[in-house]
């Protein structure tokens, strides 16, 4: 389901707007509305540890950008949120994603760290680019 929204980070708590939907650090997969299409939970190995690890994703369009939001929650807490531009050149991608991190937080690099956590650029196994932030419930990485 593609939902039309604007997307803002705000730069002092970590927290993210979608539309009116508030991403936080207490988000809970109940509190998710059905624009998101929630997987079911499965294992994932963190730092050699086996840790039941859950998704959640929505597809939207902020100002005729095509975005996909992903939610990493482990043992049902919210650790991760992942962008990604779906529409973006493969050739693109990183720049976009910098650009986008930018406009948000005001940094568009590979790594930044904050108060409520860490952003950044990075490329997935296939080489592809996104954008995360790990707030402070992600303890693989703070």
């Amino acid at each position: 389901m593609l939902m039309e929204a604007s997307v803002t980070v705000d730069p002092k708590s970590g927290s993210i707007s979608i539309g009116r939907l508030l991403i936080t650090a207490q988000l809970k997969v109940s509190d998710l509305s059905e624009a998101f299409s929630i997987e079911p939970e499965r294992p994932v190995v963190v730092l050699g540890k086996p840790i039941p690890c859950q998704f959640a994703v929505m597809q939207i369009m902020d100002n005729d950008q095509s975005m996909r939001v992903e939610l990493r929650f482990e043992n049902k807490i919210l650790v991760s949120c992942f962008f990604t531009f779906p529409s973006a050149a493969p050739d693109d991608e990183a720049r976009i994603c910098s650009q986008w991190l930018s406009d948000q937080l005001g940094f568009g690099g590979s790594l930044a760290c904050f108060s409520w956590g860490s952003a950044g650029v990075a490329s997935d196994r296939s080489g592809n680019s996104h954008v995360f932030l790990h707030n402070k419930n992600n303890s693989w990485v703070h």
